[in-house]
């Protein structure tokens, strides 16, 4: 069954490069000159991120989901998304691309690995054309409470432009810095934001507060508040 997942998700890789053909529960279509490649995390694409993709394409924001754990039949865990094929990844972000729109590449937690690991793939200047949002990424080769983590080694990211929105009740919030510098150690230029009275994966959790439940509804306003206020063009 992964063998299929695999060979799946390389079909449509390779037809990126000529249609960047999705199935129609993953593509957003809009006629705005902004494209919005949406990588799930390891738990699965939540309804509350489809319907983010759907507010967003209405105003113009052309929105790619992927939910990787499904279309390569992975278990729904962190390590899974270490198995994507980083050629498929790569692929992917070169059809996006090939549209002629601005691409922004957006990861949520382990998710971040393989969308990296991707960019670092790329040839200079189709990583130089190319934004990323990462939403508490897990980039940790070892992470031991109340220590700060070992993070993993992404190769070259020089002229990748890299944004992260950490939300502040988080164990992760207090190395913020620290994910930084590894990213800028690998030549991205990084930036983040703090997310205030957030929780990591606010939008699916069993008991949100009502502040989260009202921000679930508004990730389309976040995501797009976000990319206006850092720039990346």
């Amino acid at each position: 069954m992964r063998f299929f997942g695999f060979l799946l998700l390389g079909m449509w890789a390779c037809s990126f490069a000529v249609r960047a053909d999705l199935p129609d529960d993953q593509r957003f279509p809009a006629t705005g000159n902004r494209l919005l490649l949406w990588v799930a995390p390891e738990r699965g694409r939540a309804e509350s991120e489809v319907y983010a993709a759907q507010q967003l394409a209405a105003q113009g924001v052309e929105t790619w989901s992927l939910d990787l754990a499904s279309a390569y039949f992975l278990p729904q865990l962190p390590s899974s998304m270490d198995e994507v094929p980083i050629r498929d990844m790569a692929d992917w972000l070169r059809a996006a691309q090939a549209s002629g729109k601005q691409v922004t590449a957006v990861a949520v937690a382990r998710a971040a690995v393989p969308l990296l690991r991707a960019a670092a793939s790329l040839e200079p200047a189709e990583r130089q054309r190319l934004c990323v949002l990462l939403l508490y990424p897990n980039l940790y080769m070892t992470a031991e409470p109340l220590a700060a983590p070992d993070y993993l080694d992404l190769e070259t990211l020089a002229g990748l432009r890299v944004h992260v929105l950490q939300p502040r009740r988080s164990a992760a919030t207090p190395w913020l810095s620290g994910l930084l510098d590894h990213l800028a150690l690998h030549g991205a230029t990084a930036s983040a934001t703090v997310l205030e009275s957030l929780r990591e994966g606010y939008w699916a959790r069993e008991s949100p507060t009502e502040f989260e439940i009202a921000e679930s509804r508004r990730m389309d306003a976040m995501l797009l508040r976000e990319l206006n206020a850092w720039g990346c063009k």
